[in-house]
């Protein structure tokens, strides 16, 4: 079965059948997520293509090579804003990048493993930008969120957010792409057919909301600078108020000092 879909996967991105058994290293980035999440589905007893399809959700990008959206591996999400890099090496020099800046919100890979809510994950960014480890931890975590809910959809809603109006929508768009998820993953590239285009316009719709939180905060930080300089202004207004008022007494003793 795994064999087979792994087959299905590598025709489907135009490889040659032994490219499916090749190593993961000779494999291209943009099927390296697919990969993993098809075996670890096996593994681990995960309902197939439910841990693809969260994948897409995490880090879907649109090839347009290959003319359908599909998870990569080298996705780096921070400060409201995604960032896909060409390379692992790039989107590690991200990472590190951001954590210099104070920046400790950040996902990342495969699935956008959270390195704030999840620090004792990976032992390092290398092994959290490697497709197998970032998979196997997102099927492990996914495993246990069905434990304690005994439901797939629900475990695939709590991946994102336990927090009940973002679970909900989550939710929604995740039970959409799982059904679809199958039928994506065996089209042919030469015509895209119209069941993408929900995952399509899901990942625009991610980076619309991501791009409007970046100018959120922005135009925060911008407010908060304005207010911060006008209260220094305001400050140095009032420093200079009494300054001047104390010299005005001074030159008034002086005046009635010299008067006498």
């Amino acid at each position: 079965m795994l064999r087979s879909a792994l087959i299905l996967l590598g025709i489907m991105l135009g490889l040659p059948a032994v490219a499916t058994a090749a190593p993961l290293s000779l494999t291209p980035p943009e099927t390296l997520c697919g990969v993993e999440t098809l075996k670890m589905e096996q593994e681990y007893g995960i309902p197939e293509q439910l841990l693809h399809a969260i994948s897409l959700m995490e880090s879907g990008r649109y090839q347009r090579e290959h003319k359908q959206v599909l998870a990569w591996p080298w996705t780096v999400m921070a400060e409201g804003r995604g960032r896909y890099f060409e390379t692992k090496a790039e989107a590690i020099a991200e990472v590190k990048a951001l954590k210099a800046k104070g920046v400790t919100n950040i996902d990342v890979g495969c699935m956008q493993i959270n390195l704030k809510h999840h620090p004792k994950a990976f032992d390092s960014l290398e092994e959290a930008f490697e497709p197998a480890s970032n998979v196997a931890y997102a099927a492990r975590f996914l495993v246990g969120l069905f434990q304690s809910t005994q439901n797939w959809l629900k475990a695939g809603s709590y991946y994102h957010s336990q927090t009940p109006d973002r679970a909900s929508a989550y939710r929604a768009r995740l039970e959409k792409v799982w059904k679809k998820a199958d039928e994506i993953l065996s089209a042919a590239l030469t015509a895209p057919p119209k069941i993408q285009q929900d995952i399509i316009e899901e990942a625009r719709e991610r980076d619309m909301v991501r791009r409007q939180n970046a100018l959120e905060e922005k135009h925060a930080q911008q407010a908060e600078a304005r207010a911060i300089a006008e209260a220094w202004r305001q400050a140095k207004l009032v420093e200079y108020s009494l300054r001047r008022e104390k010299m005005q007494k001074a030159r008034t003793v002086t005046a009635l000092n010299n008067a006498q």
